[in-house]
């Protein structure tokens, strides 16, 4: 942590969330193969807008769109406001501490986009 030391609080967050991010980007640019290069495409292409223009899914999006047993990418973050109830496999960039603390009570699985992105029934919510 020593070199964000120099980084107000909310700095650090941003520069934390950029190496997630850098990260995301690179598994998914690793993972395309050709049965899902068009999907890894698009999925790099949305993580890879700016800040203003990412994607950003509160809970309640993703008990309103998800169905239990489904696998789904958000190519962004994950916001706590609302809750889940169905039991669904989620990858996504970054989440905030309350959604995954409550994605966990659900019941939910918490993965990695580049684990997930080798599964063949993903869902994409943005």
């Amino acid at each position: 942590m020593r070199e964000f030391e120099s980084h107000p609080p909310h700095k650090v967050i941003n520069v934390i969330e950029k190496e997630y991010l850098k990260r995301a980007i690179a598994d998914a640019k690793a993972s395309a193969t050709d049965k899902n290069k068009k999907r890894s495409e698009y999925i790099v292409r949305l993580m890879s807008k700016p800040k203003r223009q990412r994607v950003s899914v509160n809970l309640a999006k993703l008990e309103k769109l998800a169905n239990s047993g489904e696998n789904v990418i958000i190519p962004g973050k994950v916001l706590g406001r609302g809750s889940v109830t169905k039991k669904i496999s989620v990858a996504a960039v970054v989440y905030s501490e309350d959604a995954e603390k409550k994605l966990k009570e659900a019941g939910c699985t918490v993965i990695g986009i580049k684990e997930m992105l080798k599964k063949d029934n993903v869902r994409i919510i943005i």
